[in-house]
C-alpha cells in the first residue's frame, strides 16, 4: 500500500487477499467500466473510493443478484442523484 495523489492506493494482490476475490473478477468490473484502477508500470492500484465501489459492486451482484450490466445502471443512476443533490445544496 503506498499514497497516491488521491490517497491511499492498493495493489490488485492486496484487494485479492482482502476481499477474497480473485483478480480475474477485478479485470471482468474493470472491463465493464465499473471500476477504474490506475496503472503503474502494468500493475493495477485501486484508491479508496475505487474500494468503496468494489463494496458496492459485490453487495449487489452477491447479495442482490444483479448481473454486472445492471451495476452499472445502478451505480450510473446513484451518480446522477449524488449530482442532483449537490445542484440543490
Amino acid at each position: 500500500m503506498g499514497t497516491g495523489v488521491g490517497g491511499e492506493l492498493y495493489a490488485i494482490t492486496a484487494i485479492v487477499a482482502q476481499f477474497d476475490v480473485a483478480a480475474e473478477t477485478l479485470i471482468r468490473y474493470e472491463r465493464a467500466g465499473l471500476l477504474r484502477p490506475q496503472l503503474v508500470n502494468e500493475v493495477r492500484f485501486y484508491s479508496t473510493a475505487d474500494v468503496d465501489r468494489l463494496n458496492t459492486i459485490r453487495r449487489m451482484t452477491d447479495i442482490m443478484g444483479i448481473n454486472l450490466a445492471g451495476v452499472d445502471v445502478v451505480l450510473r443512476l446513484l451518480e446522477e442523484i449524488r449530482l442532483l443533490q449537490r445542484q440543490l445544496e
